[in-house]
């Protein structure tokens, strides 16, 4: 009776590839994600630091932006005004992170095609 036997070839450069391809799919979406979240702890006086990280924000390539005068000062310093905004923090990208950091591995992990962490 015979051995029946099996060749598995591995290509590197096409998976690298194919993830590639999938990441750059699955970012602006992705990207949307951690703006909606980030600003949902962000300052709200009278929604131009929201509206300008919409504006000012390039989803395609994972770049979020505010972009105002004051938008690093109000990050890092000062106290959050939370009048409009009851959730609103200092640094709130990392706020958001802390909050929302294992869906948004999980949501780059569904878009590379694997399961969730």
């Amino acid at each position: 009776m015979q051995t029946p036997s099996v060749s598995v070839t591995f290509n590197p450069a096409s998976v690298a590839a194919r993830l590639r391809a999938r990441w750059q799919r699955g970012l602006p979406e992705l990207s949307a994600r951690i703006l909606a979240d980030c600003n949902r702890y962000a300052r709200d006086d009278s929604g131009t630091l929201i509206r300008s990280s919409r504006t000012a924000s390039n989803l395609a390539e994972g770049r979020l932006v505010w972009r105002t005068a004051y938008a690093r000062r109000v990050y890092y310093a000062g106290r959050p005004r939370t009048r409009r905004n009851g959730g609103a923090s200092l640094r709130w990208c990392e706020k958001a992170k802390t909050l929302h950091g294992s869906q948004w591995a999980a949501l780059a992990a569904q878009q590379l095609g694997g399961n969730t962490p």
